[in-house]
């Protein structure tokens, strides 16, 4: 079986048309997210809050598939590179399937094999066990059923988001990311669709309250998968499911080798900021609200991190599968030089438009007066986070993904964790502080990251 699609799509597509889909798309999923909070609000202030108590529960849940996401497409984008390497070196065309470990429809057969895996295994999860979730997060009464609710009905959609993402990074090996973004946009207006019908009994449909949030949001991931699927087929980019153990084996090896450090780091990540928000908690409402304030508006320039993350992650694991080390390295420094500006452009106009953006929010003076000092520490934050999120993904996808989430982890428990306790409890420096700690980490992990990078690039091109 092979692919129609020519595989030197990807090398002839530059960073920017491969980004701003990935950004679009990411920013709509936001925007659901948005979406979902303000329907629950309609529902009552409980049920809003009792909700977003658990999403960080989910989120961790969810974090397995995005790293699924990320491993296949960048092992299948490497595949699509030796391809084109070995026919310009043999002038010969070769078929998508014939490379040493079974190709790139083999690595998608095996990824959707693992993605239903860890579809059904968090779909148990999430049937069986959400009042247990929900205890964990100290939601008792009313609260705690409500959640239960929610975390119990997204059980049964769990593994239809699982294939979506398997179908995802199909199309984002070939540099389809428009594709996607079409896909996530359609499944934006069925999720809001379905939200006003079940929340006010619209067109016929019942009023089923939270039940019928967590309902639209199954049958939103549904459409977007069998229109992820039917895109699929109509690009004619198709997938060769293993026909044996020893096979799938063979095939899922180096995704997992990715994607389960890849899935450790954000389940860490995830964790240590639900330690971070109890010390944030413990601080007063004026800490809590100017937390949630300053977060929302920095999040676009963190959406625009992780998008040109995932574009310069396709570019370089293409190369990297061509064995043009060279163009690896110096499409990533261009990446990395063009995101710094974008970054310093975006949180720089942020922070002189910070009493503005936060009086959308809240008239509080000191919520205003301590949200501007966050957006102006966000300038140093936001930088470091780049380096960190774009390089370190650079480094995973080259084969070094182990390194990368030992150091992130271990980094995290044992300098951010403490640094943020000493500067924003122990000193009293309160949520400034605990942003500075934040910073520090990501500069940190950041050029930790880059100083690897070079180091292995020079090993690289020296043994060419």
């Amino acid at each position: 079986m092979t692919t129609t699609t020519s595989p030197p799509s990807l090398m002839q597509k530059s960073l920017f048309s491969l980004t701003w889909p990935i950004f679009i798309d990411t920013l709509m999923v936001f925007l659901i997210n948005a979406a979902d909070a303000w329907f629950l609000s309609q529902e009552s202030d409980e049920a809003a809050a009792a909700v977003g108590a658990v999403l960080p529960i989910a989120g961790m849940c969810f974090s397995f598939f995005i790293a699924l996401n990320a491993a296949g497409t960048a092992v299948a984008a490497q595949h699509l590179g030796k391809q084109h390497s070995d026919k310009q070196h043999s002038g010969k065309p070769h078929s998508a399937g014939h490379t040493r470990s079974g190709g790139v429809v083999h690595t998608f057969g095996a990824l959707l094999i693992l993605c239903a895996f860890a579809g059904i295994c968090i779909s148990a999860l999430l049937l069986f066990f959400s009042a247990q979730f929900t205890a964990l997060m100290g939601l008792t009464g009313s609260a705690a059923t409500t959640a239960s609710t929610y975390l119990h009905t997204l059980g049964f959609g769990t593994l239809i988001l699982a294939l979506r993402f398997g179908g995802s990074a199909m199309l984002q090996a070939y540099g389809k990311t428009q594709w996607n973004m079409a896909c996530t946009g359609l499944m934006t207006v069925v999720n809001i669709f379905f939200n006003y019908a079940f929340i006010y009994g619209a067109f016929g449909l019942p009023v089923l309250g939270v039940f019928g949030i967590a309902l639209a949001t199954c049958i939103a991931w549904s459409i977007n998968l069998i229109a992820t699927f039917a895109t699929l087929y109509f690009l004619r980019i198709q997938f060769t499911l293993p026909k044996s153990w020893r096979t799938l084996k063979v095939d899922m090896r180096p995704i997992l080798t990715i994607a389960v450090p890849s899935a450790l780091e954000p389940l860490a990540w995830h964790i240590s900021q639900l330690i971070i928000m109890s010390m944030i908690v413990g601080m007063g409402h004026v800490a809590l609200a100017t937390r949630v304030y300053a977060f929302n508006i920095i999040f676009i320039v963190i959406i625009f991190t992780s998008a040109l993350s995932a574009g310069i992650q396709l570019k370089v694991a293409y190369l990297f599968g061509a064995q043009q080390f060279t163009s690896m390295h110096n499409t990533l420094k261009k990446g990395v030089w063009q995101g710094l500006l974008v970054v310093l452009v975006m949180t720089g106009s942020v922070y002189l438009f910070a009493a503005q953006l936060l009086g959308l929010f809240s008239q509080n003076a000191a919520v205003i007066a301590l949200g501007s000092s966050i957006l102006a520490v966000a300038v140093f934050t936001e930088v470091g986070r780049l380096l960190n999120m774009v390089v370190g993904f650079a480094v995973k996808v080259t084969g070094n993904a182990k390194f990368i989430a030992t150091f992130g982890i271990t980094a995290m428990w044992f300098i951010a964790l403490p640094l943020t306790w000493l500067l924003g409890v122990h000193w009293g420096y309160g949520l400034l502080g605990i942003w500075l700690a934040m910073g520090v980490d990501e500069c940190f992990r950041g050029s930790v990251a880059t100083w690897y990078w070079y180091r292995k690039q020079y090993a690289r091109v020296t043994h060419l």
